[in-house]
């Protein structure tokens, strides 16, 4: 994957996972779930969770925002993870997807992907 195609994939990701001002102000401070099927190139999935282990677990961890965060490998393909992310508000996600950590991890793990990850935002009805 190009410097250029990291980019536009970056862009696309954070702006596929907004939504219009419109919207958020409906939205007002309401919990948003964001699920997220990730493929990666052959063999590349460790690599995948390494970077997620060195980028994206501390800040996971540590962010009060997040309600729910779940990464996980799939059992029976090698080359797909998920993620399943539920946040305090719209504008915690927006601020996270926006943020230079996330940039910076998207910038690595972008070689390693195999195309666009598969996402879809969701209002959560219930959350453990």
């Amino acid at each position: 994957m190009t410097h250029t195609a990291i980019k536009t994939g970056l862009i696309a990701l954070t702006m596929a996972f907004g939504i219009g001002a419109a919207q958020a102000d409906d939205a007002g401070q309401n919990e948003v779930a964001v699920f997220l099927t990730i493929k990666t190139q052959d063999g590349q999935r460790d690599a995948l969770v390494e970077l997620w282990d060195a980028h994206l677990k501390t800040q996971a961890a540590t962010n009060p925002d997040h309600v729910s965060y779940v990464f996980a490998v799939d059992m029976q393909d090698p080359n797909t993870a998920y993620i399943s992310e539920v946040y305090a508000t719209q504008a915690a996600f927006q601020a996270n997807t926006q943020s230079e950590w996330f940039a910076a991890y998207m910038t690595k793990v972008g070689p390693l992907l195999a195309g666009e990850s598969a996402f879809a935002m969701a209002s959560p009805h219930w959350v453990k």
